[in-house]
């Protein structure tokens, strides 16, 4: 390495001694004169490009977008916002120096921080792209420490670390030698090119980073969140005598968010703990098959996701040579079979042999095809269905497998042996039926209505009581049942009615959202959750919209940080809004128990008008009252704001100064009180203080406020979905 840098730190005059050309070129910002092929800009450089270009870079500071330019970058034509979009056939980069530090592409913006989405440097459009010498860095949440002459230095655009990119590659292949890849959330060092390798390269980067389809040679990465890669789907990553060091005071890393198979030979991992949990990937699919060899954690021999140990082979061919990752394709990851109606077909990209997992052979049947392929028939006679996989395995070691569930024979619904009814016993109604389940789960959706509208449906059990008030008096109420076990399909609905003449008036409304009825629903009435969409006015320089009449929440497991089951949001500007009985109400409290799925603090996927507004003492006709709005800003990247605000028709205004904190991680508890016109608002968290921030981890604020007679609910979700919900486990409120 040593003798490469003095031949490039010598290659200006040989360059200059054999004359530059339009397809050798040459960018020098201190250059005092010019030949036609000397370039004192990166951007004049590019301009000349031909379809082969070799471009010869001296040291500097060369920025790739204006630091200085105050205007806020937008995507354009649907893609973007770019700094430079470059287009030619061949390319190379060579910086002319003895240290990559010493030639600097550089640039300074990321989502909310100069730009309208995730800022990327480069975005090359090129069949083959070879950078070799220089670093590339996307200084937007990094100080730029340029040595050579600190006069370049320059400060990172804010602490708060937001999407800030390096470049995309479309093209067929990439060879990155002695690079140095900065930024920190979502890096992209060059991401996209059929084939893709780095050699001697560095990497600083966040989660969402790195390249996850390359091959990645003596290379140093520097982990400052927990998941470098988004996903490795397809053939995957693989590291090759590389060093891992871990920057923070994660408890537990992950290569991938979102899985695939990564390779991993002759590779260090050094973190500050013995302790720390390595895995492939935080929710490993049984499918998934990754390699490792001479893996090490702090010197000593560790095996990755050795919770799942069927995820990590180690076959004796891995070696530190290997010039191709170990990919072995199965034609299905996933499938669901009926047993005496499915079957499966399975194919490799190779000669594999094919078996079923081991202890599952009573539940499947392999049939050899004469072309390679496997049928897979089920052959489950149980109650319940079984999860395993089918393995295809290759002579030198290499797996790939098909995850199945089985289900067994379908059998007809269970027919009802007692006439379903509606007992009444105080505030709760009961719907009364009993099944022939023959010993069998019963499985039945029970959907509850009032006058027609639905009020309550069955998750994990079926729904056979309804807690009511007095706004159900004189109403008719329904239940309608479609009766199931685990081996049915639905069968015919059947239904029962009741007419409620006295429910007693409730001074307290409680829910775990287990029979929450999550479809659309825009009936505004007392006693009634609305289940909708809304988009604020104060949002409206985001551009995103909801799918009318499709549901905007979810019940179901959660992820990340929602740990269990619960309600989570199903689209942006999901909104629930509960409408109290028709009376003047004084005093109020209300307490919601979440769990955001951001595991970091930072609650919401970006600082683009995305929060959480939870209220009471509202009116959820004209949307007036008062609540608590918790949202993520530029400010910080592992912390999100609170302030109390006024709701007045609809518009906000903030009562209190926001209060930044890290306490929006699981079990979280937001509790509000109205009081004799004292508005406040306490959010704690059971999740540890983290070591690396001194904001507070617990949130106190009060207001004086005017009284008003309102009594309902509103809950209000700006935020993007997926990776950014939070999940509402329980509320309680008393009036």
């Amino acid at each position: 390495m040593r003798l490469l840098s003095l031949l490039l730190a010598t290659l200006p005059l040989m360059v200059l001694a054999q004359s530059l050309d339009r397809h050798h070129i040459m960018v020098d910002m201190e250059a005092s004169s010019y030949t036609p092929y000397t370039f004192r800009t990166f951007q004049e450089a590019v301009d000349h490009l031909q379809d082969s270009t070799v471009v010869y870079v001296k040291p500097g500071v060369y920025w790739i977008d204006d630091p200085d330019d105050a205007t806020v970058k937008v995507p354009q034509d649907g893609r973007g916002p770019f700094g430079m979009v470059v287009r030619t056939k061949s390319l190379r980069l060579i910086g002319l120096c003895e240290r990559p530090e010493d030639v600097v592409l550089a640039s300074r913006r990321g989502q909310t921080q100069g730009a309208v989405g995730n800022f990327t440097m480069f975005d090359f459009w090129c069949g083959t792209l070879k950078v070799e010498n220089l670093t590339m860095g996307n200084y937007c949440n990094v100080d730029l420490v340029y040595p050579r002459n600190p006069r370049l230095n320059r400060a990172k655009r804010s602490a708060a670390i937001t999407q800030a990119h390096v470049g995309y590659v479309h093209g067929d292949s990439l060879l990155a030698k002695n690079v140095r890849f900065i930024s920190r959330l979502n890096l992209n060092p060059l991401n996209g090119a059929r084939y893709s390798c780095y050699e001697d390269c560095h990497f600083e980067c966040t989660d969402d980073a790195l390249n996850g389809t390359a091959i990645y040679r003596r290379c140093h990465f520097d982990l400052y969140g927990q998941k470098p890669f988004w996903s490795t789907f397809g053939a995957g990553a693989m590291f090759i005598d590389c060093d891992f060091n871990v920057m923070g005071a994660n408890r537990e890393m992950f290569f991938c968010k979102q899985g695939g198979p990564v390779t991993v030979i002759d590779c260090r991992y050094h973190a500050p703990s013995d302790s720390v949990y390595i895995g492939w990937t935080a929710y490993p699919q049984p499918w998934l098959r990754c390699y490792q060899k001479n893996f090490t954690l702090n010197g000593r021999p560790y095996v990755i996701g050795n919770r799942q140990p069927q995820n990590t082979l180690s076959p004796a061919f891995l070696n530190a040579g290997m010039a191709t990752v170990p990919f072995l394709s199965v034609s299905k990851q996933d499938a669901t079979l009926l047993t005496g109606l499915d079957t499966l077909l399975l194919s490799s990209d190779g000669q594999v042999g094919w078996s079923v997992q081991q202890g599952f052979e009573a539940y499947a049947k392999l049939v050899p095809m004469s072309d390679g392929r496997v049928k897979v028939v089920p052959t489950n006679y149980s109650d319940e269905r079984v999860d395993f996989c089918v393995v295809a395995t290759a002579a030198d070691g290499r797996e790939a497998a098909c995850h199945i569930t089985v289900k067994p024979s379908m059998l007809e619904a269970p027919a009802l042996v007692k006439k379903p009814r509606i007992v009444q016993r105080g505030a709760q109604l009961t719907l009364e039926y009993a099944l022939a389940l023959q010993g069998r789960r019963d499985e039945s959706r029970v959907t509850w209505y009032r006058d027609g509208i639905p009020v309550a449906t069955s998750h994990l059990s079926p729904a056979s009581t309804l807690t009511i008030d007095e706004s159900y008096n004189h109403h008719t109420v329904k239940a309608v049942i479609m009766p199931k076990h685990q081996r049915s399909d639905y069968g015919q609905p059947v239904s029962a009615e009741i007419k409620v003449k006295r429910a007693p008036r409730c001074h307290t409304l409680e829910t775990d959202f287990s029979q929450f009825y999550c479809h659309w629903q825009p009936v505004v009435a007392e006693g009634l959750w609305t289940v909708d969409g809304y988009k604020p006015s104060d949002t409206s320089e985001y551009d995103w919209a909801f799918r009318r009449q499709e549901p905007m929440w979810e019940y179901g497991e959660g992820f990340n940080g929602a740990v269990g089951t619960g309600l989570l949001q199903a689209q942006r500007g999901a909104r629930l809004m509960y409408t109290a009985v028709k009376r003047t109400y004084d005093n109020m409290s209300l307490t919601l128990f979440v769990d955001p799925t951001k595991t970091a603090g930072q609650g919401f996927g970006s600082a683009t008008g995305q929060y959480l507004d939870v209220c009471l003492k509202f009116d959820t006709e004209t949307l007036t009252g008062y609540g608590l709005r918790i949202i993520r800003t530029t400010k910080h990247a592992k912390a999100v704001d609170f302030y109390l605000v006024r709701y007045d028709r609809g518009k906000t205004t903030p009562l209190t100064e926001p209060v930044s904190s890290t306490c929006y991680r699981t079990n979280c508890t937001i509790s509000l009180q109205f009081t004799d016109g004292l508005l406040s608002a306490d959010v704690t968290t059971a999740t540890p203080r983290p070591a690396d921030s001194a904001l507070p981890h617990e949130v106190h604020l009060q207001a004086r406020v005017e009284a008003n007679p309102f009594g309902g609910i509103h809950i209000q979700h700006t935020g993007s979905c997926g990776e950014s919900t939070t999940m509402l486990h329980r509320l309680k409120a008393v009036w």
